[in-house]
């Protein structure tokens, strides 16, 4: 990336509230690939000790992943997709970085490392971390299935539900939703939603849920609402996936259909 494009990132990423260091830290990680404090420190020529609050404020805006392993601690960029949940909660305050958006993906998308694996694991934490998790299913193709606990606008709130909805029925996604509620209903002001949105009931003596489950794509989705524990996994893993939609199919198949 040259100097003058890196600026209108380096711009772009403080209306989102970041620092010039954080967002040169987010930038730099994104093109070199996970690295651990000394890396990042060496090729920023720049000080550890400087590095760890920067570091732990990108984690908690989601643009950074930490992989904490027997054999020491990383740091890996999320895609630069994940802009579009910090504009979305931003565009009241800040109306003009929708329009600028397209630019800066498309900029650091080009100048990111693409990684050999086809596997990975993305880590979340907090409720903003549930809502990117939410956000990422509009990028199912065609389709996202649910081993369903509790509806999001219980957790999350109605404004982000709908908004997650209206995008839903607008890019025409089905998502098909497995309960062990007998009385599973979506209560929404969004038309169409009906016909994007299909539920069924099991009975928890077949299959009992216990843990809110997405899966879209080459996707598995974990996440846990509990007050005291709130976190999420995302599993990048095409097998995996597969296994699961078939679970789903399988038990979804021995399911009552819902009225939505």
């Amino acid at each position: 990336m040259d100097k003058s494009l890196e600026r209108k990132v380096v711009t772009f990423l403080k209306q989102l509230g970041l620092d010039t260091e954080a967002a040169q830290v987010y930038i730099f990680l994104l093109q070199q690939g996970p690295q651990t404090v000394l890396g990042i420190s060496r090729g920023l020529k720049t000080g550890r000790t400087k590095l760890y609050p920067l570091l732990e404020d990108l984690a908690a805006r989601q643009l950074v992943v930490i992989h904490e392993r027997h054999y020491g601690t990383s740091y890996e960029a999320q895609p630069p997709d994940v802009l579009e949940f910090l504009v979305s909660e931003r565009e009241r305050l800040a109306s003009g970085l929708r329009s600028n958006l397209p630019g800066v993906v498309h900029a650091l998308t080009a100048s990111a490392q693409v990684s050999p694996a086809t596997s990975r694991i993305a880590e979340y934490k907090g409720v903003d971390g549930l809502k990117q998790m939410n956000w990422n299913l509009m990028k199912a193709d065609g389709e996202f299935r649910v081993f369903e606990l509790m509806h999001i606008t219980d957790h999350l709130g109605k404004h982000f539900g709908e908004k997650t909805r209206q995008m839903q029925v607008d890019k025409q996604i089905t998502s098909y939703d497995l309960s062990n509620d007998p009385h599973w209903k979506i209560d929404t002001d969004v038309r169409g939603y009906g016909k994007v949105s299909q539920g069924r009931y099991i009975d928890s003596k077949v299959f009992k849920i216990e843990f809110e489950t997405y899966i879209y794509n080459n996707c598995v989705a974990l996440l846990s609402y509990d007050q005291d524990d709130i976190f999420g996994v995302e599993i990048y893993n095409d097998r995996l996936a597969r296994q699961q939609k078939q679970l789903f199919d399988l038990l979804w198949s021995q399911a009552r259909a819902i009225d939505n």
